[in-house]
């Protein structure tokens, strides 16, 4: 539109200047009766809740290398998992029929009753999340579920309804998760404790066959044992020495004490490379048997202390199936609005009165168009009467 179009169209809009004031004022007159008289006011009210407490620290049984994929001892379920719960078509079924929101939302004689009032409450009971973070790492603070009605009391009501429904839920979740947990963890130590009887079988059977009853003490003993025998043929060498240096030939007490040396001699080499088992072992048996019985010892031990972490765990799953209590914490309260919450009327009014008068001008600008434009215009008029004499 070139400069003078545009001032012909100003002219006459001007001259249409009363039919504009008019209809101003008409849309306001009939956005002011939409706005306040059919409009209905919505009430809401908000309660605000922190999610399930996150799991933290690591777990005795990981570090044990035992697959706790299902153990979850802490909070028993996730901040996620509220909103799984809240957007569920459980929940949504409950407060729908709770408030009778079919009805609320003239859906009786609607095929699809559930559907279209479960999408429509999502504009009524609202879920909002509020999460900090960054780094790409977001978590989340605090739930607020905020719910809108006509009625300032039914708003509460279906605030507190629409948590107790997710709270029981989540309080469901967390219980049966528990058991579950105390379920596995007690299969476990069956598990577990069958082991330690194998461990203990074989390990009995071990001492038994090699007489290796306490293997680190009767080595001990065995050494203790051959000190005070080589000490003994030490001395028994030094009076037969004595004696030769005395005597010549052969005595009785020089006959003597070679057989004690003979039996010495072979005592001592009994102590040292002898392989029957015996309460006292040889030196070299010892040192054979001690890195087997260490590690029957180390793992009897290891599983001992395996057993001692799953009842603990175990004490725990009970302890968390039997608190029949809310992981979810209530931080503000729902109460009874005082002033409504939408709609927010001069908005809504403003936008009913700009919307009108933006017809009225598109209308004005067609006819401005049709009759200054396209009716000097040779090429229409020729369409024109070819179209009235086809």
């Amino acid at each position: 539109m070139n400069i003078g179009v545009f001032d012909a169209f100003c002219a006459y809009l001007y001259r249409k200047r009363w039919l504009l004031t008019v209809n101003f004022v008409i849309a306001c007159a009939a956005g002011w009766v939409y706005t306040f008289s059919m409009l209905k006011k919505e009430y809401s009210a908000t309660v605000t809740f922190l999610p399930p407490a996150g799991e933290s620290g690591v777990s005795a049984l990981s570090l044990m290398n035992l697959s706790t994929a299902a153990l979850s001892l802490g909070g028993g379920a996730s901040a996620e998992q509220v909103e799984v719960v809240f957007q569920s078509n459980a929940t949504k079924r409950k407060i729908i029929d709770e408030f009778n929101l079919v009805k609320y939302f003239e859906l009786e004689k609607s095929k699809n009753q559930f559907g279209l009032a479960a999408k429509r409450l999502k504009k009524y009971v609202i879920l909002d999340a509020d999460e900090k973070g960054g780094l790409g790492m977001t978590k989340t603070v605090s739930y607020s579920i905020t719910c809108y009605y006509p009625s300032p009391d039914t708003a509460k009501m279906m605030a507190d309804f629409t948590f107790a429904i997710v709270d029981s839920v989540i309080r469901e979740i967390s219980i049966d998760k528990a058991q579950r947990n105390r379920v596995f963890v007690e299969r476990q130590i069956a598990f577990q404790n069958e082991k330690m009887d194998s461990l203990q079988t074989i390990f009995q059977v071990f001492q038994n066959t090699h007489k290796a009853y306490d293997v680190p003490e009767q080595a001990k003993l065995s050494l203790q044992a051959y000190a005070d025998l080589k000490a003994a043929a030490l001395m028994n060498e030094l009076k037969i020495a004595s004696i030769k240096n005395e005597f010549t030939g052969q005595t009785h007490e020089m006959t003597e004490l070679k057989k004690n040396q003979r039996v010495y001699d072979a005592k001592l080499k009994e102590y040292e490379a002898g392989e029957s088992p015996n309460v006292i072992p040889s030196l070299d048996r010892s040192s054979k048997l001690f890195p087997e019985y260490a590690k029957m010892l180390r793992d009897i031990e290891v599983q001992n202390q395996l057993i001692l972490l799953l009842t603990k765990e175990f004490e725990q799953a009970r302890l968390q199936e039997a608190r029949d209590v809310s992981p979810l914490i209530i931080v503000d309260p729902p109460f009874v609005p005082e002033y409504k919450a939408r709609p927010k009327r001069m908005t809504i009014l403003m936008t009913v009165i700009f919307v009108e008068n933006m017809l009225l001008l598109g209308v004005l600008a067609y006819f401005f168009y049709f009759r200054h434009i396209l009716a000097k215009s040779d090429r229409f008029n020729a369409f024109v009467k070819a179209v009235r004499q086809g």
